[in-house]
């Protein structure tokens, strides 16, 4: 839980959980995946105390190492909904 006092670790955590939860959910859209690379990257080396980082580490390294099993989720999600 955040304390709240710096931006990035204040709402780009909570960006990150939202996106995870909605790929998860199997709500995800293609463009998920960068964005949370993207939020996770803005928070790292961001935020006062070390909580930011290790919020995004884990979400980097999962983007890095499993992009495309998250991709394959994210896709057959939506041809389920199509």
């Amino acid at each position: 839980e955040s304390c709240g006092q710096c931006t990035p670790c204040r709402e780009g955590t909570g960006w990150l959980w939202r996106m995870v939860d909605r790929i998860q959910e199997g709500q995800g859209r293609p463009e998920d995946l960068d964005k949370l690379d993207n939020v996770a990257e803005n928070i790292m080396g961001r935020t006062i105390c070390a909580l930011g980082d290790a919020a995004a580490m884990p979400v980097r390294a999962m983007i890095k190492h499993f992009r495309p099993e998250f991709a394959a989720k994210i896709d057959a999600a939506q041809k389920l909904t199509s």
